[in-house]
């Protein structure tokens, strides 16, 4: 390799020519995968490139001449090479950091530059089959994706995001021939992962990660938008419903409105939780427009209980106000935010009143030190006599993995339970299917649990390394009061989606005579998130947990 980067520099030109005598012996390429390959004749290892006619091959390396320092980096310039069928090198030169090349039946070829330093920015490289250069475009972006056509007389590159930039998140069509840009247009379509060219009828389609192609003329226009935008609609694209129902301002046609709520149908029926709470935003905004209030509370209320962070809570309020008569009884009950999003959960809600101190400190009693408000409402509910850990998912999360081996190996000490439910482990003997886990977990006995809490515990000392809040005495007296069958119950939920359903748990977990608690602190000023509606609707709610806001006021 150490003798192939050399023959590139030893020239020191950004491109050197350099043609060989004919060989009869065709070329050697070993392909890896991953667009990599080997040809022992050069001592190459590296990125690799055909032309569809298989007559031309470009290969590249980002590294320095020295092959000693790759990727990142602020100076060592990076080599490229075109070579025949044969393996007659063509075109040899340099680039600061070449990526992504493409070769055309004509030989003609394009690589991407992403250049040295921090900053974000690119350059497109277009180079004639002897290395006559045809094009070069600098970006204040980085680049993405990139083709050039197969006769070798269009090129197109992508750009990624870059704030403030004139150059982020659009397409750049270049003409090779003519050696400069004729069009670009902004990212409107997402990330494409292939192209195709149509020169006889100029026009490029960008082909996206699921096959969709989008045509564009070579003036940057798109050949068919109403289609494009049917199809997005369809497959439940908020982004794009959104764009259409504010260009309408909200007078659609019937036929428009019947078309996105049926998208709108498909977007709340997703996994993702954002894009749920979303399309509910989106059917009450279209509801609230043509005047159907009841419709438009449903869909607010519906979305503040997937996130209550959508942004419809001043929205919904005031259709209620609307919806209620000023003379009814309904009208002189106000609630706060809090209670109505406890409502909302279907949880409990309950107010405590606490010292504050300065910063966000509490306490309980006039003789306590000042804590955080998890700590102090803990001490409320321990003078009510109540056990329990101001731990979020930290305990519960701890216990799972306790009782799921039998014993735990001392090398998953400190591993994430969600990480090996997840099977995302390194070693194939660690990807323990779910059954496996679970039936250890349904048989586990406190002594079970107490043997891997001083394994897990083992790197800290008293707790584990990433829940310092989590003590014996928390894991041993929840599992004493939740049991193997409650808590196999929480730990099958959370196998389903165990990334997802790390994160959201409230902040105290209570037990007390046989009886599971669990309680999320509300200081003023705070507000619920979309993963602790997530976590309270998929599993302590739909288990039946006694579950409840803890409303903090000065007191």
């Amino acid at each position: 390799m150490k003798g192939f980067l050399k023959g590139l520099f030893g020239g020191g030109r950004e491109v050197e020519r350099a043609a060989q005598p004919g060989r009869a012996v065709p070329l050697e390429i070993e392909p890896f995968g991953h667009g990599l390959v080997s040809i022992p004749s050069l001592d190459f290892f590296g990125p690799h490139a055909a032309s569809p006619n298989g007559r031309f091959h470009l290969i590249w390396q980002d590294r320095n001449p020295e092959g000693t320092i790759s990727g990142h980096r602020y100076e060592g310039h990076g080599s490229w090479s075109l070579l025949s069928g044969n393996g007659n090198r063509l075109a040899t030169g340099r680039l600061e950091r070449p990526q992504h090349g493409h070769v055309a039946d004509t030989g003609t070829f394009i690589l991407s530059d992403w250049m040295f330093g921090d900053g974000l920015s690119g350059r497109l490289v277009a180079f004639r089959a002897d290395g006559h250069k045809l094009v070069e475009r600098e970006f204040s972006a980085n680049l993405a994706s990139s083709d050039v056509s197969a006769d070798g007389r269009f090129a197109i590159c992508q750009t990624a995001n870059a704030p403030g930039s004139a150059d982020s998140c659009r397409y750049f069509l270049f003409d090779l021939d003519q050696g400069c840009e004729i069009a670009n247009w902004e990212q409107e379509t997402g990330w494409s992962e292939d192209y195709a060219f149509d020169p006889a009828n100029r026009r490029v389609y960008l082909i996206g990660k699921e096959g969709e192609r989008v045509g564009y003329d070579f003036g940057g226009a798109m050949i068919d938008r109403e289609g494009w935008q049917r199809n997005r609609i369809a497959t439940g694209d908020i982004r794009i419903i959104r764009s259409i129902s504010d260009a309408a301002a909200g007078e659609l046609s019937q036929e428009q409105r019947t078309a996105i709520f049926a998208g709108l149908d498909v977007a709340e029926a997703s996994a993702e939780v954002w894009r749920q709470a979303q399309a509910l935003r989106l059917r009450g905004e279209l509801h609230e427009h043509a005047g159907e209030t009841e419709a438009a509370i449903a869909a607010y209320d519906k979305a503040l209980s997937i996130d209550p962070q959508v942004g419809v809570s001043r929205k919904l309020a005031k259709l209620q106000r609307t919806a209620v008569p000023k003379n009814s009884a309904r009208a002189t009950v106000r609630i706060g935010k809090f209670e109505q999003q406890a409502q909302r959960f279907g949880i409990e809600h309950e107010v405590i009143h606490l010292e504050r101190g300065a910063g966000k400190e509490w306490r309980l009693r006039r003789d306590d030190t000042m804590k955080p408000v998890e700590l102090a409402a803990l001490d409320h509910y321990a003078a009510d006599g109540w056990s329990g850990a101001a731990a979020e998912g930290g305990l519960i999360l701890t216990l799972i993995k306790a009782a799921s081996f039998n014993p735990l190996p001392q090398r998953h000490a400190d591993t994430f339970i969600e990480a090996l439910y997840a099977q995302n482990v390194a070693f194939p003997e660690d990807r323990l299917d779910h059954e496996q886990l679970l039936g250890t977990l349904g048989n586990a006995s406190r002594r079970q649990v107490e043997s891997n809490w001083a394994i897990i515990a083992a790197t800290a000392g008293h707790s584990p390394a990433y829940y310092p809040a989590v003590r014996r005495e928390h894991v041993l007296g929840l599992f004493d009061c939740l049991g193997t069958k409650r808590l196999r119950e929480i730990a099958e939920r959370f196998a389903q989606a165990p990334y997802d359903l790390r994160a959201g748990w409230p902040d105290l977990t209570l037990w007390r005579e046989g009886e599971i608690r669990f309680v999320e602190v509300k200081a003023p000023g705070d507000s619920m998130h979309a993963s602790q509606a997530r976590l309270i609707s998929k599993i302590l709610v739909s288990l039946g947990f006694r579950t409840g806001l803890a409303e903090i006021r000065p007191g």
